[in-house]
């Protein structure tokens, strides 16, 4: 790269468009299924120009490319569907998220164990699902998770993030039996017939389970998911399996990362990244200056820095100065202060300090 294009991307980086920093919250709150909300910004944040008169003029977003807004509603109806499957998932309704990744996603859980080979580029910064995204495995995680709907016996509630109000959860199949009640709730008991119907039907799911576990061609998955329904198998042993020692696998947090999986595999198989845009710029910039910091990279001095660049207000604090070392002799001549003048930047070298993200987002809201 040329001296004059790392100057030009210098400035860029820390002079950003205004349709840059745009594009930047836009890619934010599509990935996210904020449908609405980006709606709202596009409409709301066109690139503003200045007339002959030195009026302030906004271009309609409606002038935008057909293509680019094309995209955007493609993005946004999948977003759509997105959030659905994920809302299936986070309410118990595994079946229902099923239907719906074959009508809408059918290589998400396509009969096949390989994985999809990523495209790359060198051009691009890139990351790839924490999670696997072969589809054997996501076929199989969604059966485990149905067989432990089926085998709960008390609801589970979900509450959307800010809001007081749960969704409606599925129907309790696996209910304690009671030989009497006083509730009235169609979810607190059972009879024994039906107990042992849905126990019945428990069982049959498990042998299905293992059928399905014991067709995976790699050893070492048939090994691991043999492990998992050993554990998840036990919760047929309680009455109340959300209190058991097994009540992990009854716990929200399982769906969560059912559900997380499901996302980032559709995302991957539509070629699509698989987090927003700033947040892999913040996962970059943060392992990257772990990375730094662990080295023991010496800070360069401060007056070769462009205009501009300052560390972040969590890291400006005053780091330990680390003299230049010199020969211990054994003589008094080490012991006396020198007054020997040394350049300012020589006289001290600063480590680049530890980031902390938590500390910096709480700095810029005081800005």
């Amino acid at each position: 790269m040329s001296s004059k294009a790392g100057s030009s991307r210098s400035k860029r980086l820390l002079n950003p468009a205004p349709q840059e920093l745009r594009d930047l919250v836009l890619d934010y709150l599509v990935h996210n299924c904020y449908t609405s909300t980006a709606h709202a910004f596009v409409r709301e944040s066109g690139i503003k120009h200045v007339d002959a008169d030195g009026d302030e003029m906004m271009i309609s977003p409606e002038k935008e490319k057909p293509e680019v807004l094309d995209t955007l509603e493609l993005r946004l109806a999948m977003g759509e569907l997105r959030k659905d499957i994920r809302m299936h998932i986070l309410t118990g309704r595994i079946d229902e998220a099923t239907a719906l990744l074959k009508e809408h996603f059918p290589s998400v859980l396509a009969d096949t164990e390989e994985d999809a080979a990523p495209s790359s580029s060198p051009d691009k910064l890139q990351y790839l699902p924490s999670t696997s995204v072969n589809p054997a495995h996501l076929a199989l995680n969604l059966r485990i998770q149905a067989f432990v709907e089926a085998a709960r016996t008390k609801p589970l509630l979900y509450y959307p993030p800010g809001s007081k109000i749960a969704l409606p959860h599925t129907p309790i199949l696996s209910a304690p039996a009671k030989h009497s009640s006083s509730s009235g709730d169609e979810d607190a008991d059972m009879a024994e017939s039906d107990v042992e119907e849905a126990n019945a039907k428990l069982l049959i799911r498990a042998q299905s389970l293992y059928s399905e576990t014991n067709q995976l061609r790699r050893p070492d998955d048939r090994a691991r998911y043999l492990l998992e329904l050993g554990k998840v198998g036990g919760l047929l042993a309680y009455t109340e399996p959300e209190d058991s020692p097994l009540h992990i696998y009854m716990s929200q947090l399982r769906r969560d990362a059912v559900a997380d999986q499901i996302d980032s595999a559709i995302l991957y198989r539509a070629e699509r990244p698989t987090i927003s845009r700033i947040e892999l710029y913040t996962r970059y910039t943060s392992t990257l200056w772990g990375m730094l910091h662990d080295m023991d990279i010496k800070i360069p001095p401060r007056n070769t820095w462009p205009p501009g660049v300052a560390l972040p207000a969590s890291a400006s604090g005053p780091q330990e100065a680390k003299p230049a070392s010199s020969a211990d002799t054994g003589s008094l001549e080490n012991a006396i202060p020198t007054t020997k003048k040394v350049a300012p930047e020589k006289e001290t070298e600063e480590t680049l300090p530890p980031f902390n993200l938590d500390q910096f987002l709480e700095s810029q809201e005081f800005r």
